[in-house]
């Protein structure tokens, strides 16, 4: 896949009012690359401790 140089911004929202989780829209850019569904299971993690998130549909490769 080649690489691509664009950027987007989502913003973190509280999930719900009693709770400290936090949710934030993916990009349509994002979900256009990926071929994202509603329903998609994505995983989330940090390699060890930098500074970059990774996102992954479940089943698939690591997106970074």
């Amino acid at each position: 896949m080649a690489k691509s140089s664009r950027h987007d911004e989502s913003v973190l929202q509280p999930a719900t009012s009693k709770s400290n989780s936090l949710r934030t829209t993916v990009p349509v850019s994002i979900v256009n690359l990926f071929d994202l569904k509603k329903g998609d299971k994505l995983n989330w993690g940090i390699e060890d401790g930098a500074e970059v998130i990774q996102v992954a549909k479940q089943g698939n490769r690591v997106i970074r």
